[in-house]
């Protein structure tokens, strides 16, 4: 519901700015429309596929010689 007052209010601010007519509403929408097809095409790896459960953020591993190099990496 968000997206939909984001698109109202470039709009609305469109129409402000240029003046109310069919073109300036058509090409706001337009434009806005474009922006957000490239802006969720852009989230590919954001987005959830079916049938995936878990997401792997970071995996770290630390080896060291002893107590002395585990305390410095783990504050």
């Amino acid at each position: 519901m968000f997206p939909f007052f984001l698109v109202g209010a470039a709009v609305v601010g469109a129409c402000m700015v240029f003046g109310y007519s069919q073109f300036v509403v058509g090409f706001a929408l337009m434009a806005v429309g474009i922006l957000g097809l490239i802006m969720f095409l852009s989230t590919a790896g954001a987005v959830r596929r079916p049938g995936e459960r878990g997401t792997v953020i970071e995996e770290r591993h630390y080896m060291g010689t002893g107590a002395q190099d585990d305390s410095r990496h783990h504050r």
